[in-house]
């Protein structure tokens, strides 16, 4: 079953690997990225960052979609990461049981952050985003911001409409 898919530039770092598992309770984390999956040291790194009591795979996101339809995750508590809009929209577009999508600290690893627009102190998004974020909510999935399960949860949707 999927917990929560986040959108997270860092991928597995502090707050997923110990905040939002440990909220949830998930037993796999799930990264899903066309590119990390051919970098061995990166693939490396994420599992290291990876707390104990989940286990960590990384797949190109067409193989993420199949797993999380496979019915035998059903049994599993999944914690999905992404690390952008795009590769959110095409897995949500591949697995209908996601309902949710969980943003924060997206938009800021860059070296232009004045061609983005910033929604909030931890997310800046492109004109292209928009459009993806858009896309994602009109197939019925809640897009939240929420960066630590302990923070409120505000609608994502609303605050691009508020950043205009």
């Amino acid at each position: 079953m999927i917990s929560l898919v986040r959108i997270d530039d860092r991928l597995i770092h502090g707050q997923v690997a110990v905040v939002w598992t440990k909220h949830l309770g998930v037993n796999r984390i799930l990264v899903a990225n066309d590119q990390i999956v051919t970098n061995d040291v990166q693939k490396m790194s994420l599992r290291m960052a990876a707390p104990d009591t989940a286990k960590c795979a990384i797949m190109a996101v067409k193989d993420a979609g199949a797993t999380l339809n496979d019915p035998r995750s059903a049994g599993m508590k999944i914690l999905v990461i992404v690390n952008c809009v795009a590769d959110a929209r095409r897995l949500i577009e591949q697995v209908p049981a996601i309902d949710r999508l969980n943003v924060a600290n997206f938009g800021r690893i860059t070296d232009n952050l004045a061609a983005k627009t910033k929604i909030s102190d931890t997310v800046y998004v492109t004109p292209e985003d928009v459009v993806d974020f858009r896309a994602i909510a009109g197939r019925g999935v809640k897009v939240d911001y929420q960066v630590l399960p302990s923070h409120p949860v505000k609608n994502l949707i609303d605050m691009l409409d508020n950043a205009r």
